[in-house]
């Protein structure tokens, strides 16, 4: 941060310290003067002021995630609370959520026990289902964008969200490929266009990580070489989360297990596990496959 900011933003937030850094910009822990509370503010930077084209692609970005993000109001979902712009950059002022990611603790622990990803992912799909009902496709579910709080499961970083009704969302095999290597479904690593069936694919790859402590491709190589397309390792530490996986990360689209279908699996097995949870409502359209529950 240049001095002549003097860490401050808008009249109203002082800058405190960064919270970390990716490839569109930085992430700072700031205070609200005006409500009296902290929150978490990105800075997106283009990766060249003198480019205008560059600049104006990261005006574009900035305006897509917090559209995206701002139409949405979930426990399992960061909140959006402003968008500003100021000598020439963009921020975004959200919810600060303090919490570690699924990544870390999982790397930390080696892998989480079957009940507590299932725990997890019970949450985490009721944030990503309000997502697809209001038409926001996330496209880059990773266990490094779930956070986890003591009470709380949050998905983060809608920095490459779209709207379904979004040209962008319908990109083609001419357009490069937007996500996280290991946590893309197959068919878009085909070059087909990013759905909602796309972002079920990547939410059972983080539910795999969770449990394996692996994600589930063959190799951790490049993007497009990181995993055989529709190939995936089966789990070996699953348990009864063994079925949910499988159809989760089936590599036709069509094939796999819907949000409604996923619910129902997660929710008997949590169940089964002793531990309550609040009903999730169903879209009705979908019905279980004959022995679902027959782990």
């Amino acid at each position: 941060m240049r001095s002549d900011h003097a860490q401050q933003l808008g009249d109203r937030y002082r800058l405190i310290s960064p919270l970390g850094q990716g490839g569109m910009g930085i992430v700072w822990r700031a205070h609200d003067r005006r409500l009296a509370r902290d929150v978490a503010i990105k800075e997106l930077r283009p990766t060249r002021h003198d480019d205008e084209h560059e600049v104006r692609r990261a005006r574009r970005h900035a305006l897509r995630e917090a559209r995206s993000a701002a139409r949405l109001s979930h426990p399992a979902i960061v909140t959006v609370h402003d968008l500003l712009e100021e000598d020439g950059r963009l921020w975004i002022v959200m919810e600060l959520v303090e919490a570690l990611t699924l990544q870390a603790t999982a790397w930390h622990l080696g892998r989480l026990p079957v009940h507590w990803t299932a725990w997890i992912g019970f949450h985490l799909l009721g944030g990503l289902r309000h997502a697809h009902a209001a038409g926001v496709l996330h496209r880059d579910i990773k266990p490094g964008n779930v956070l986890l709080t003591g009470d709380r499961v949050v998905l983060s970083d809608f920095g490459i969200a779209v709207l379904q009704d979004d040209d962008t969302s319908h990109q083609t095999n001419t357009m490069p490929i937007v996500g996280s290597p290991g946590y893309i479904a197959p068919e878009r690593l085909r070059g087909h266009p990013a759905t909602q069936a796309a972002d079920l694919w990547s939410f059972g790859a983080t539910l795999y990580f969770s449990v394996e402590g692996r994600p589930p491709g063959s190799g951790d190589g490049d993007l497009l070489t990181a995993r055989p397309p529709g190939e995936a390792r089966p789990p070996r530490r699953a348990g009864a989360l063994r079925a949910l996986l499988e159809g989760l990360l089936r590599p036709d689209p069509v094939d796999r297990l819907s949000s409604d279908q996923a619910v129902l699996l997660l929710s008997e097995i949590l169940r089964k596990e002793g531990i309550a949870v609040p009903p999730m409502r169903l879209t009705g359209d979908e019905m279980l496959p004959p022995g679902a529950f027959t782990m």
